[in-house]
């Protein structure tokens, strides 16, 4: 049977094989009587159904008594055992299963989720810090952070290498700035431009609200094009300059759509006293500015997160959706256990400084050396200018000393047929074009001699 890997934020909840990540079930119930929903459904009802809706369980696991009651639920426990037989149920979810958990959990937290896995359909034959398991392959760095965004909070884990180990040095928690706060204030934001250019107050009715809330992890996501009615979409006839100014907001409420014009620099101001609070997190931990910082995909859709966390720190790593469930997966034989003596795992021997173990998937892409660009391959460098390679296309190619990311590319470039993200990790073989299909570069590997 394939080995999972269970990824516990409750920002979403990952489900992963050697495939990639199966399914994303953020920390949201639904209570209606004796029925009970999670995930999307429950999340899509949190502004229709508020005093029904919970989501806390994850960040407040314990066997505490509810002070009044919910269904049949006694305390966090209760839902979080229910959300994991729904996960379980969504994914099938049987046989082996690696647990990796964020640095915030406590040791009596850890107790009660391993007892919750011991009824459930899986076992845990394995657990691992999450920020270790993001960072073990990602950095040849002697000190990084790990920043991951939570519903209710922002994680730093510090890790250093002693030897060729990664060790799991220390956690701090930054409280306010999880994704239920900021998704908060940008809504107020939104309201405000749709109360002063439409007349139209979208948080004045319950069903408005939810539609603007449920819009906006997609408008977050795309940088260059505008929403409507939850799809992206740039204005008719706007200009390439008026749409990377403005964010065009779009609700389909009532049989008539409502818009409103959202300047992208003002997401950015929205959001910065949040950043400002990280940041100071961050200068207690590493004082020397000498981590490097590698983010997760949640926070590098944050609207100035790169500019903001680059400014101050310089040039850090990003994470995709799949990074822990791969490195889990990479590093199964380090990480087993028996099921019936788990030990939590906090620091690990990387690959190179031992034999490796066998792996579960195939083995990483080599990194690429070379952009060809018709007959012509360019060296790779840490600030390659995208528009010396693809004319009328903006953006910047980085290194991390070990992979190469595309920073900042302007709207119409693709990264094999797809859009890019603001960071997006780059491997060889990539196509990276403009959407019209006039001109395209691919990423290669020069190799020497028998190398």
């Amino acid at each position: 049977m394939t080995l999972r890997v269970l990824e516990f934020n409750d920002a979403g909840i990952r489900v992963s094989d050697d495939s990639g990540v199966l399914l994303s079930s953020p920390g949201y119930a639904l209570v209606n009587g004796k029925r009970i929903e999670f995930g999307e459904h429950a999340r899509k009802q949190s502004r229709l159904n508020p005093l029904n809706c919970y989501n806390q369980f994850w960040h407040k696991l314990n066997l505490d008594p509810f002070a009044r009651p919910v269904a049949h639920y006694r305390h966090n426990a209760d839902i979080a055992f229910s959300h994991l037989q729904d996960l379980a149920a969504a994914t099938e979810l049987k046989g082996d299963v690696l647990l990796a958990v964020p640095g915030s959990f406590s040791r009596q937290q850890l107790a009660i989720l391993l007892g919750l896995i011991k009824q459930c359909s899986f076992r845990a034959v394995g657990i691992v810090d999450a920020g270790l398991a993001a960072a073990i392959d990602q950095t040849h760095s002697d000190s990084v952070i790990h920043a991951d965004l939570q519903l209710h909070q922002v994680v730093l884990s510090k890790l250093t290498r002693q030897g060729g180990e990664l060790v799991r040095e220390s956690v701090v928690q930054v409280p306010g700035t999880g994704w239920v706060n900021l998704s908060d204030s940008l809504l107020q934001l939104m309201n405000g431009a749709f109360i002063q250019q439409a007349r139209f107050n979208p948080q004045h009715n319950a069903e408005s609200e939810q539609l603007l809330l449920d819009g906006l992890p997609g408008w977050l996501r795309d940088d260059s094009q505008a929403l409507a009615g939850g799809q992206s979409s740039a204005a008719p006839g706007a200009d390439d300059e008026e749409a990377r100014r403005n964010l065009l907001v779009s609700l389909h409420h009532s049989n008539t759509v409502h818009q409103a014009r959202v300047p992208r620099s003002s997401l950015h101001t929205r959001l910065q006293p949040f950043y400002q609070k990280i940041q100071r997190q961050l200068a207690l931990l590493d004082p020397e500015g000498s981590s490097r910082l590698l983010a997760s995909d949640r926070l590098m859709h944050l609207p100035g997160f790169n500019e903001d966390f680059s400014r101050e720190r310089g040039r850090f790593s990003a994470l995709d959706e799949g990074a822990i469930g791969a490195a889990c997966l990479r590093y199964h034989e380090a990480l087993r256990s028996a099921p019936e003596a788990v030990h939590f795992v906090t620091r690990l021997r990387t690959f190179g400084t031992q034999d490796s173990p066998v792996q579960p998937h195939a083995a990483a892409l080599p990194q690429p050396t070379h952009v060809l660009g018709g007959h012509r391959a360019r060296p790779l460098v840490d600030g390659l200018s995208l528009e010396r390679l693809l004319a009328s296309a903006s953006g910047e190619i980085i290194s991390d000393g070990v992979h190469y990311s595309l920073r900042n590319a302007s709207a119409g470039v693709l990264i094999n047929g797809s859009s890019v993200r603001p960071l997006q990790r780059l491997q060889m073989g990539d196509r990276i074009q403009l959407a019209d299909g006039s001109a395209s570069i691919e990423l290669i590997r020069v190799q020497h001699g028998d190398e």
